[in-house]
């Protein structure tokens, strides 16, 4: 483990009206809550009962489902570790609505804990112990895939950006093999989009530098490169569990257990299966003076298998984490299979005079008596209230400015109070005579017009598994995803299966919780 100036190594039933970006008519969109706490259950297993399909809720609890499940009178089985499973008729779900869905809390503290060797507990880190000893039993080591949803965005002010998503198939020949080199390792895409009903922002997708257009505070990415994808595999420690991955977990099932100290805290259940919650802590002579983590580990009390673990690091003094990890595998013939993955990191990206928030055009119709003024990027509606911020004169006369409207996404109205004559018009058609000076305007990333800005944003990765097959290998009538190129520019499997048997889980809203 190298603290390196104390940067960070990465390796690179009720019923709600309807809030969604937008709601296709073939889609049922629900929303998991805890009944305790009336809290999202972020990440819940929604699977269509006798089928082997399904789909994993978001971090807000919501999710979506064709509707052909309805019409088909299917039935859903809705798990997530630390509550009871429950079952229900798709037909009892709303149409044009977002159906609220409630799971019942089962956790056990830790003074009911009834788990013991001569009377004592087991201590956690030997849980932990047992359950990194366990991974070569518990997990796959036979060729299998999985097919699922796979998405990767920014989020900036609560607001997500430039959300690419699509339908993929994981190919893994194994737990005893490389996850990223070895060559029967791939991944094939069969749907992959921008998703247009979201902002699209250049500069964020900008690649790391480790310097000043784009970087991580207290970190630093190493120069393994390749696609989003490939950082997210990466960062699985379960699968990636032999080989070093990110700072304070290092080679998991070698230093996990020495770079932190454990504590048994709960009992939770999945469909009455109890399961061990370990909470874990970076030793300071690990993390450094500057910089802190934190997780929880799920382990089967059984067989010690690790359902799922979550991961973040700090920077002290902070309180959102600058990266964090959950993966969480769920059993299946006997073995542990990828449920889901989600990784993020915080990062800063550099906004300049050419690549910020900039006038593109300025336009005058004599009809409207009004300016068109057209901006590079969408404009925050709350900094074009106030009409003072607008200035514009004609032959150093200064304009009367009736009022401003939000036209487009990046176009305002700005319509004057004067009366233009008709030998005026052509002025200010071609703008001659014409200055304007706007000020104090942003856009929705935060940046002020025509100013230099840092935007700290996070980069989410995530992928849902909606199927697994536990017994496939690498077929040869396929085209791979290329590890080193951004998945933007992999070729699409056409034709290559069923996709309306698996759909994409947009998020239903246009910010993030």
């Amino acid at each position: 483990m190298k603290v390196l100036g104390q940067k960070i190594i990465f390796t690179i039933l009720i019923l709600m009206p309807l809030f969604c970006v937008s709601q296709n008519t073939q889609e049922l969109l629900c929303k998991i809550i805890d009944t305790k706490n009336g809290g999202p259950v972020v990440f819940a297993s929604v699977a269509v009962k006798n089928q082997n399909v399904g789909v994993i809720s978001d971090d807000d609890g919501s999710f979506r489902l064709p509707i052909k499940y309805k019409k088909e009178n299917n039935i859903l089985i809705i798990s997530c570790i630390g509550y009871e499973t429950i079952e229900l008729l798709v037909s009892t779900l709303e149409n044009n609505r977002l159906n609220i869905l409630k799971l019942i809390p089962k956790i056990e503290s830790l003074e009911t804990i009834t788990v013991t060797a001569r009377k004592k507990f087991l201590p956690a880190r030997d849980i932990v112990q047992k359950a990194l000893l366990n991974i070569p039993l518990n997990y796959p080591r036979e060729p299998h895939s999985y097919i699922g949803y796979y998405r990767e965005y920014q989020v900036l002010n609560k607001r997500y950006f430039n959300l690419n998503e699509g339908i993929m198939e994981e190919f893994d020949a194994g737990f005893q093999t490389n996850k990223i080199f070895y060559k029967d390792n791939q991944a094939a895409l069969y749907s992959f989009n921008q998703n247009q009903e979201f902002t699209q922002d250049s500069v964020l997708l900008r690649n790391y530098d480790n310097k000043n257009l784009k970087f991580i505070e207290q970190a630093t990415i190493t120069g393994f490169g390749g696609n989003e994808l490939s950082i997210l595999n990466l960062h699985n420690i379960i699968r990636y569990n032999n080989k070093k991955s990110f700072s304070f977990v290092d080679v998991f099932n070698e230093d996990f257990v020495y770079n932190h100290i454990f504590r048994l805290t709960d009992k939770a259940y999945l469909n009455d299966k109890p399961i061990y919650v370990v909470k874990f802590y970076a030793l300071e002579s690990v993390a450094g003076t500057k910089n802190s983590a934190k997780g929880i580990i799920y382990i089967a009390t059984n067989n010690f298998a690790i359902h799922k673990i979550e991961y973040d690091g700090y920077v002290l003094g902070k309180d959102n984490p600058f990266y964090s990890l959950t993966v969480e595998y769920t059993p299946k013939n006997g073995k542990m299979y990828l449920n889901y993955m989600s990784f993020y990191n915080t990062f800063k990206a550099k906004s300049d005079s050419k690549s910020g928030f900039v006038i593109n055009t300025v336009e005058f119709d004599p009809e409207d008596n009004a300016f068109f003024v057209k901006f590079s990027s969408d404009i925050d509606k709350n900094s074009i209230t106030k009409k003072r911020r607008f200035k514009f004169e004609y032959n150093q006369d200064r304009l009367r400015i009736k009022k401003v409207d939000l036209l487009s996404k990046r176009t305002l109205k700005i319509t004057i109070g004067e009366t233009i004559g008709a030998d005026e018009i052509e002025d200010f058609k071609s703008l001659k005579g014409i200055d304007y000076k706007i000020r104090n305007v942003a856009d929705i990333a935060g940046r002020q017009l025509n100013e230099l800005s840092f935007l700290d944003a996070d980069q989410f990765r995530e992928y849902f598994v909606q199927e697994v097959f536990s017994n496939k290998v690498l077929p040869d009538n396929l085209i791979f995803v290329n590890k080193i190129m951004s998945l933007t520019k992999s070729k699409i499997n056409t034709n290559a299966l069923d996709i309306d048997k698996y759909w994409v889980n947009s998020p239903l809203k246009e910010t993030k919780n």
